[in-house]
């Protein structure tokens, strides 16, 4: 195997393992947002903030080393069907075919959480508008037993 491709195999095992923490932490974000978490949200939102940056970096690295490999990546399609003459070129194709499901996944569950938060701004805005109509009606408890007592 050689280096270029050695190197373009590391650096996506490293991609797919960042996806998968991403994907983590997007799951664990909506387990905070259902439970009303906030303190927990905003740590997810700094971490998933932190994994897209290693992830742009790392796609930098990618993008000079697969200019590299793209003769290892292109091989013909009689390849496919006998391994040995270039197995680079298939643990390759099965490392990039695992990277699109990961990000399949990644992409789901971005939408899903941008659903989540989008429906759950709507609610916010429903309680307060409700808040803010019915705030000259209900007054603040603590000022009324404060007035309350001056009166005594």
């Amino acid at each position: 195997m050689s280096a270029e491709t050695t190197k373009f195999l590391e650096l996506l095992e490293e991609r797919l393992s960042l996806l998968n923490s991403l994907a983590s932490a997007l799951t664990s974000a909506r387990t905070d947002i259902v439970s009303l978490d906030i303190n927990g949200l905003e740590a997810r939102i700094a971490q998933q903030d932190n994994l897209c940056a290693q992830i742009r970096n790392l796609d930098l690295q990618l993008d000079r080393v697969q200019s590299q490999c793209n003769t290892h990546l292109a091989a013909p399609a009689s390849h496919l069907l006998n391994p040995s003459i270039n197995p680079d070129s298939i643990r390759c194709r099965e490392t990039i075919h695992r990277l699109a499901r990961v990000q399949a996944t990644v992409m789901q569950l971005n939408d899903e959480h941008q659903a989540l938060l989008r429906r759950s701004r709507r609610t916010v805005s429903a309680l307060l508008n409700s808040y803010h109509s019915f705030a000259m009606t209900y007054t603040n408890p603590s000022g009324q037993s404060a007035s309350a007592t001056e009166g005594l």
